[in-house]
C-alpha cells in the first residue's frame, strides 16, 4: 500500500503483495525491408517465471542484408513479464551510424540529437501480466562510401511507471546496460546490392567475349 495514506478518505488504499514483482522487458526485431517482410518474431518460453525473473526469447541475431537506400521497419515489443501491471512511458533508441532517422516517416517519435531517439507512443498503454504491446521505428540507409558492414541498432526502455511505486526486479531504465532485459538489438548487413555486382560480372563478360573475338579475328584475316 502507499504509507502515509491509511486514514485519508480521499486516497483508495493501493495494496500489493510482498511477493509480487514488477518486470517489464522489451525485444526488438526487422519486421520488414524494402517492403518484404520478415518473420522474427520471438518466441517466448515463460516456463521458467517461478525461479528466474526472465523469460526466454529465441529469436535469431543474424544481420538481415540490405542494399542502397533500403527502408528497415524494426517492431520493438515491450512484455509484462511481472506480476504487477505498470507502462512503459518511454522507449529510446540509439540510431547507429549509417541509418537515418526521417521524422516524416516516424509520428510519433521525437529526435533527440546524436543519434538517439525516443517516444511515449506506449505511455499510455497499461500492460498486465502477460500482455506485451508493439511499437515501430522506421530507418534508412545512408547511401556513402563508409556505410559498409554490419549496423546494428538498439532499444531500451527508458521509464517506466506502476502504481505501486514497486522497481522493476531486474533492469534498470535508461542505464544503457547490454544483458538486461529491458534493452535489445537487431542487426542488418549493408552491403553492395547483388544487381550492381550482376551487371559488373555482365559486363566482365562483354569484355572478355571482345578482346577474344577481336584476337581471333586478327589470327584469321591479318596474320
Amino acid at each position: 500500500y502507499v504509507p502515509g495514506q491509511e486514514d485519508d478518505d480521499d486516497f483508495e488504499k493501493i495494496y500489493v503483495e510482498e511477493d509480487k514483482e514488477f518486470d517489464l522487458a522489451l525485444r526488438k526485431f526487422i519486421s520488414e525491408v524494402d517492403g518484404t517482410t520478415y518473420n522474427r518474431v520471438p518466441s517466448v518460453d515463460l516456463s521458467g517465471l517461478e525461479s528466474e525473473t526472465t523469460a526466454i526469447y529465441n529469436h535469431t541475431k543474424d544481420p538481415v542484408l540490405v542494399k542502397r537506400n533500403s527502408v528497415i521497419i524494426y517492431t520493438i515489443r515491450v512484455y509484462n513479464e511481472g506480476d504487477i501491471s505498470g507502462y512503459a512511458e518511454e522507449v529510446t533508441d540509439y540510431v547507429p551510424e549509417g541509418l537515418r532517422f526521417i521524422a516524416e516517416d516516424n509520428p510519433g517519435w521525437t529526435d533527440e540529437g546524436e543519434n538517439v531517439i525516443s517516444t511515449r507512443l506506449l505511455e499510455n498503454t497499461l500492460l498486465q501480466p502477460g500482455e506485451y504491446a508493439d511499437i515501430e521505428v522506421v530507418l534508412t540507409w545512408i547511401n556513402g562510401e563508409d556505410t559498409m558492414g554490419v549496423m546494428t541498432n538498439t532499444a531500451e526502455i527508458s521509464e517506466d511507471y506502476n502504481d505501486y511505486g514497486v522497481p522493476d526486479i531486474d533492469s534498470t531504465p535508461d542505464n544503457r546496460v547490454e544483458g538486461e532485459d529491458d534493452i535489445d538489438d537487431a542487426p542488418v548487413m549493408l552491403t553492395v546490392a547483388l544487381g550492381d555486382t550482376q551487371i559488373y560480372i555482365g559486363l566482365g563478360f562483354v569484355v572478355v567475349a571482345m578482346l577474344t573475338g577481336g584476337i581471333w579475328a586478327i589470327k584469321r584475316y591479318v596474320l
